[in-house]
């Protein structure tokens, strides 16, 4: 007998998460800024007191978007403030006589007095400009081989201690892999984030002065050419954010290196589609990607990801480290994805006051607290009042807010999701 789908009606925590993505990406006022930026980095390195000015070749150099903002994934990063970390990628050719070290040199002085920062950081293979709410790490790429592949040459690895060395890569090849593999996103769901943006999207990136105000305007008036990918409201992406979300919070102290976000985008795009919903999605992703850890710690090997665009690119080589810390690197993010799958079971059949701690949990009180609001406002929109929770406990959002309360207060009905492993359910793939 075949057995029945459990996924079939994951559709109230399917709410509870869309609400939760949307209030941490970045709003349409957001990405607005930040394309300013990008445009503004441009013009800061072309002028004529650049440094590096002279190695950016007209017609060949590009100076783009790479990372989360490039692929559309862009959370906030801080747990007790408002941050967004974005990339990009300066193109230059490199003269044969610079040591591995130069390219990031000169790129650090030629940033100097960027409009509006706080902040200029070396960093070991970009240099990071520090904003209100927003940073932006600056990577060099020497495209002087022209290789074949479109796109492709070397960054740098100039840490403190240690070798500088070169590192292949390739981001704008990936970020086109990421996006075929995404698609644009599914119509109904793209309706439902829709709705759930107009009322959970928060503005938070300030501007840095009335130059970046008047361009921002224009750019409500009149379409400006993008300096940043246009957004991707695919259910993969938005499993995506929440699932770097629930990491960012987990590995905050753990004194750990997190998982490359790119490792982890790479995961989300290989996963595909779950027909099931949002709930689903995030919980295939996160068990399936557990497993592929356990599976390395039984067989003493290690994850080799390479950039499906150009694998001379690897993308994890930097985690997880060697020997024994790489096994604890490997261990830690399977427990804390095999912790989040079970939470989303144990959510499956919660009460909604139980479903409200855990989002508290995995995604931070914050952003559990301005969730709640919502539902509480959903609810005052409702054409027919029902109550919301059960008795008064902590954690959750109690009926006065919603209806007045009765002696004992009823519960939102439980939803259906009982989540096991999809296997099998797209295209004859495994569900991992």
């Amino acid at each position: 007998m075949a057995e029945p789908d459990p996924f079939h009606s994951p559709a109230a925590l399917d709410e509870v998460l869309l609400d939760v993505a949307a209030l941490i990406e970045l709003s349409p006022h957001d990405r607005k800024v930040a394309e300013n930026r990008y445009r503004r980095l441009k013009t800061h390195l072309e002028r004529p007191s650049s440094k590096i000015a002279p190695y950016l070749v007209d017609g060949a150099s590009l100076i783009y978007a790479q990372g989360s903002i490039a692929t559309s994934t862009t959370i906030l990063s801080g747990t007790e403030d408002d941050r967004f970390d974005v990339d990009a990628i300066v193109e230059i050719d490199v003269p044969d006589d610079w040591d591995n070290s130069r390219a990031l040199d000169l790129l650090e002085e030629s940033l100097q007095g960027f409009p509006g920062v706080t902040a200029i950081v070396r960093c070991t293979r970009c240099v990071q400009l520090q904003f209100p709410f927003m940073h932006m790490d600056v990577t060099v790429m020497d495209r002087r081989q022209r290789l074949a592949i479109a796109r492709a040459g070397e960054i740098f690895h100039s840490p403190d201690k240690g070798e500088d060395l070169r590192v292949p890569s390739n981001p704008w090849g990936f970020t086109d892999w990421f996006r075929s593999q995404v698609g644009v996103g599914q119509a109904l769901f793209t309706e439902q984030l829709r709705r759930h943006r107009a009322t959970a999207s928060r503005s938070r990136l300030q501007y840095l002065d009335e130059q970046e105000r008047q361009v921002v305007a224009k750019a409500d008036q009149h379409d400006l050419p993008p300096a940043i990918p246009n957004a991707i409201d695919a259910q993969e992406a938005v499993a995506l954010k929440l699932l770097k979300r629930f990491l960012n919070l987990h590995y905050e102290d753990k004194g750990q290196p997190r998982p490359p976000s790119i490792y982890l985008t790479k995961r989300a795009g290989s996963v595909g589609f779950v027909p099931a919903g949002l709930t689903a999605q995030l919980y295939v992703l996160a068990d399936g990607t557990a497993k592929i850890m356990r599976e390395h710690l039984a067989r003493g090997t290690r994850p080799q990801e390479v950039n499906p665009s150009y694998p001379a690119d690897v993308i994890n080589d930097r985690w997880p480290r060697p020997d024994a810390a790489g096994r604890a690197d490997m261990k830690t993010l399977a427990e804390a994805l095999e912790h989040l799958a079970d939470r989303l079971v144990f959510m499956a059949g919660a009460s909604l006051s139980d479903i409200a701690r855990t989002i508290d949990e995995l995604f931070g009180e914050r952003i559990g607290r301005a969730q709640r609001t919502l539902l509480v406002e959903r609810y005052d929109r409702r054409e027919s009042v029902a109550p919301v929770l059960s008795a008064p406990r902590s954690g959750g959002i109690y009926a006065p807010a919603v209806v007045a309360a009765p002696e004992r207060m009823r519960e939102v009905p439980r939803h259906n999701f009982h989540p096991v492993l999809m296997r099998g359910k797209r295209d004859g793939r495994d569900g991992v």
